[in-house]
């Protein structure tokens, strides 16, 4: 029985990016491919003062999907807006880099392979250091909502 593969050892053998590159799409019945495929090169960034998020799936992209995923890019010194997810839970992937992360009133430091669980309505938000952060998001509804929050807001 082989030992089961840690998220470290996963990022580092570039399977990831394999995968976040499109090797090994999934097929349905004849060899079609089981949804449209949008090359990354072809997904617009969308940019904010802080970095970009670069959503791969998501219900806008393909009616069908149940789930959210995106790349978000976090810029040197920068912190995106405090929010909330009213309509989902998420979870953070640090591909790489680091960021400091605020759940609720905890404060993680995260780096590259760790991999944090946000709940549903938990006000959260990311700081980065003198180097950027590189992070994979995944949210369990294609139709993600943000509400931003202020920070005395329960």
């Amino acid at each position: 029985m082989s030992k089961p593969t840690s998220r470290r050892s996963f990022l580092a053998t570039g399977a990831l990016a394999a995968l976040l590159a499109g090797t090994g799409a999934a097929r349905a019945a004849g060899g079609k491919l089981a949804f449209d495929l949008a090359p990354y090169e072809k997904i617009p960034a969308v940019k904010f003062p802080w970095g970009w998020i670069r959503w791969v799936m998501n219900a806008e992209l393909d009616p069908q999907a149940v789930l959210t995923v995106g790349l978000v890019y976090i810029e040197p010194n920068q912190t995106n807006t405090l929010h909330i997810h009213p309509n989902s839970d998420e979870v953070i992937l640090i591909l790489d880099g680091a960021c400091d992360h605020r759940l609720n009133q905890r404060l993680d430091h995260l780096k590259a392979g760790d991999t944090l669980r946000i709940p549903i309505k938990a006000k959260h938000n990311a700081r980065t250091g003198e180097s950027p952060c590189l992070a994979l998001v995944v949210y369990n509804t294609g139709q993600r909502q943000m509400v931003p929050v202020a920070a005395d807001q329960p």
